[in-house]
């Protein structure tokens, strides 16, 4: 070994190599989820994504059989290993696009031909993570004394990968970005080449360079889901793309046809011809269509729908819309004599095209005196502006869709729909204001049941004791709006409402003096069972319906912002039984997506973890502590990676934002952390007081950062992004000594383990990112901080197991 080593002499060239090779494997990621993103769901993403990150459990295992084997080759297997990492970088998502590999998820559980397809998406990713993971580890192994030095070159390549996929991302559509980011590990491989195997070297070097500049120019057909909403569009007459373009938020187009309409639920008294009005989709999902504003309209077509219920009832002088989207109800406002508009769109991307390209076609809505536009997410617009503005009516977007999403935004983080944000809403209305919100009526009702018992917590927090009187609700054949006042509705408003109803042939399901009769006078129901369930909301015990329901239909809360994720784990074997095995899985294929991917990375991982075992029978002790540290240092990193994640998009106001500030800060502070443990000599002593440090730092945060955030929160840009910063860095420092310090522990005292133990991080922390998921969703965010404090609790009692052994 050590005369091998002394042949290994190209140390400042393999830390750069490794450093850029590191950056192509977070960019290829987050390149890869944006594609599949857009082509499937991103429920699809974290399907292939999960499984081709155990690359990096697979090139452990592998590093484990054949330890001796690649440790004699490294010198030309390490620069090899990245050059065909990257080579699999351009040509797997190519391969994916071949007609009989191409995979839907939305059929996954109505036709079996899917599974094998799914198979090989899974084979086809898992190659460049394998081979990049397979270099990364070759490189520990050998490195092993050196390994904080190595993993400080890695986890700083990691950070700026983050970075360096948003800014490809935002200039080039998703599949041109694969041969970009290929050029980082063919590159790696080129620095530290090595004399033997040139020929092949140089051979899959020119293969890489030559499919790259071919897919760059020349990139496949990406052949979206016939099941999204881009593909559905493009099947209308005359149908065309008159505008694309990348982004950071998503690739963006915009459709026009002859037949695109846009009325949700519009009155059945309607006798006009429907507005044709162009769509903007983004990552294939509509994001809304383009209204033709124009002031002296005769009418808006939603005053057409139930949405105009709280213009029918008053005069709205100051409107706020949340997630406005292309504009739609912004321009409602303005027909119906709002003198001024608050429009908060989270995509600036969006507001450009309307207040530019698209200017002439809304009729120059986004540029409308009485108009101001914000870009923000409207939860951070709400929190920055509580308290000092109120409005006479907060407009919220129109929920599901027409004939259900099957559940596809499950997992979705919505928190302009939690009970804290409704709060804050409430605190801005006028004395006469009014909160709206509408959503099409879903069966079994969900989303609407949801909604209700949402607003009616909303009034009894805030001591309205006769709830029927603040709360109104009219519904369409298709459509429910549900309205909430700040003080009781009045007799003529009531009278309004009735008339209203009367003239668009609408239902009033909430008034004041409602009876039965009224609420299927013109669209009924075959199954009634719905308006029980309203009057158990509002009059009776709702824990009991909370508890006994079939699905989540308590409000979301910020710990637990999943809105639209209804499904029960327990209730799943009576759905099914109800609905069938076929139609189950459409109630809400996202949750079960997760689940899915969870028993799979979790079946893949174990396999990975224990096949080297029957390999290192003669290793002797240390066996346990050697899963337990690594495996609990994989799941508590990713905890706390999405923890942060979910605590920040709030504080700085955008997931991305969010995302990008704490996966590159994270992995940069760790580096340099992992960088300073190679000073450290006590290891085994050093690493447990470390992660028993780490363990009570995240105690801490568990008591103390949301209270710090929200303390916050109203602070300047600047203050907010040094704390911010300041708050990832600090347990993201300490984080970064305890994997070096684990393998720098098992060079000296078992170093057959040490590929094991790559392994096992490696596999674990792909578990932990759908475990953190199903976690939160069923028990929210502070049980998942709470479990990334006993990993590192584990972590310590780990080394003292190491210690007892010795």
């Amino acid at each position: 070994m050590i005369k091998f080593l002394e042949k290994f002499r190209f140390e400042p060239r393999l830390l750069l190599a490794l450093g850029l090779h590191s950056v192509a494997i977070i960019a290829y990621q987050l390149a890869l989820m944006q594609m599949l993103s857009v082509i499937q769901w991103h429920h699809f993403a974290y399907m292939i994504i999960s499984i081709a990150m155990l690359g990096f459990g697979a090139s452990g295992t592998l590093a484990v059989i054949a330890r001796k084997w690649f440790i004699k080759r490294a010198d030309w297997m390490i620069p090899s290993l990245m050059i065909l990492s990257g080579l699999f970088m351009v040509i797997s998502f190519p391969l994916s696009r071949q007609e009989f590999v191409q995979f839907d998820v939305y059929i996954l559980f109505t036709e079996i031909r899917q599974f094998p397809r799914l198979a090989i998406n899974y084979i086809i990713f898992f190659l460049p993570f394998f081979f990049g993971a397979l270099a990364i580890g070759l490189t520990f192994i050998i490195y092993s004394k050196k390994i904080g030095t190595y993993y400080f070159s890695n986890l700083i390549g990691s950070g700026i990968g983050g970075i360096v996929a948003l800014l490809i991302l935002s200039y080039v559509y998703p599949e041109q970005s694969f041969p970009i980011i290929a050029l980082f590990p063919v590159i790696s491989g080129i620095i530290i080449i090595s004399k033997k195997y040139r020929f092949f070297q140089y051979s899959c070097i020119s293969l890489s360079l030559v499919l790259s500049i071919l897919f760059f120019f020349n990139p496949p057909d990406i052949k979206i889901s016939q099941y999204k909403n881009l593909s559905t569009t493009k099947t209308l007459p005359k149908a065309e793309v008159i505008h694309s373009e990348p982004n950071i938020y998503g690739v963006i187009d915009v459709v026009s046809s002859p037949a695109l309409r846009y009325a949700p639920g519009v009155s059945l008294s309607f006798k006009d011809k429907m507005p044709v009005k162009p769509s903007i989709f983004v990552n294939a999902e509509l994001y809304g269509a383009i209204p033709k504003h124009n002031d002296t309209a005769e009418y808006n077509i939603h005053d057409y729908t139930t949405m105009a219920l709280p213009y029918v009832t008053n005069h709205r002088d100051s409107v706020l819309v949340l997630k406005a989207s292309t504009g739609s109800a912004i321009s409602h406002a303005l027909n119906n004599n709002a003198g001024k508009v608050n429009g908060v769109i989270e995509n600036q991307a969006i507001i450009n095209l309307m207040k530019d390209d698209f200017s002439d076609m809304s009729g120059d809505l986004f540029n409308h005196s009485k108009v101001k536009i914000n870009h923000q997410e409207s939860r951070a617009y709400l929190n920055e502006h509580h308290g000092k503005k109120t409005y006479d009516l907060i407009v919220l977007p129109i929920l599901d869709a027409f004939g259900g999403t099957a559940g596809l935004n499950a997992l979705n983080e919505e928190y302009d729909l939690t009970i804290e944000s409704f709060q804050m809403m409430w605190d801005m209305l006028k004395p006469e204001g009014m909160i709206t919100i509408s959503s099409w009526m879903d069966y079994p009702p969900r989303t609407t049941l949801k909604m209700l018992s949402t607003l009616v917590e909303i009034a009894e927090k805030n001591d309205i004791e006769d709830i029927e009187k603040h709360l109104v609700a009219i519904r369409s054949w298709g459509t429910i709006t549900f309205a909430l006042k700040k003080t009781p509705v009045n007799p003529v408003e009531i009278e309004k409402i009735r008339n209203f109803c009367d003239n668009m042939y609408f239902d009033p399901v909430l008034l004041p003096d409602i009876k039965p009769e009224e609420r299927t006078k013109y669209n009924t129901l075959e199954d009634d069972s719905f308006f029980a369930y309203i009057d158990e909301i509002i009059h009776t015990d709702r824990e009991s319906l909370y508890n006994d329901y079939g699905f989540h239909i308590r409000p979301a809360t910020d710990d637990m912002p999943y809105f639209s994720q209804f499904m029960r784990l327990s209730s799943i074997p009576y759905l099914t039984e109800v609905f069938g095995p076929t139609e189950m899985p459409f109630l809400e294929i996202g949750y079960l997506i997760v689940f899915i991917t969870f028993l799979q990375s979790l079946l893949l991982a174990l396999l990975f973890i224990i096949v080297p075992l029957f390999f290192l029978r003669k290793t002797g002790k240390g066996k346990f502590p050697t899963f337990l540290y690594f495996g609990a240092l994989g799941l508590g990193y990713m905890f706390v990676e999405i923890i942060f994640i979910q605590r920040f998009v709030l504080y700085f106001g955008h997931p991305i934002y969010a995302i990008t500030a704490v996966i590159s800060t994270m992995l940069l502070i760790s580096g340099i952390g992992s960088y300073l443990s190679s000073r450290i000599k006590y290891v085994q002593q050093s690493a447990a007081k470390i992660n028993l440090l780490i363990a009570a730092i995240i105690l801490a945060y568990a008591l103390f950062l949301t209270p710090v955030l929200e303390a916050t929160i109203s602070s300047n840009d600047i203050i907010k992004i040094i704390l911010g910063l300041l708050l990832i860095a600090l347990p993201s420092f300490f984080m970064g000594f305890s994997f070096p310090l684990g393998i720098k522990h098992l060079s000296h005292n078992n170093e057959s383990h040490i590929g094991w133990a790559w392994g096992i991080n490696g596999s674990i922390s792909v578990i932990a990112t759908s475990l953190a998921m199903l976690i939160a969703v069923e028990q929210g965010f502070i049980i998942v901080m709470t479990v990334a404090l006993l990993c590192y609790f584990l972590a310590f009692v780990a080394m003292q197991l190491y210690k007892k052994q010795q």
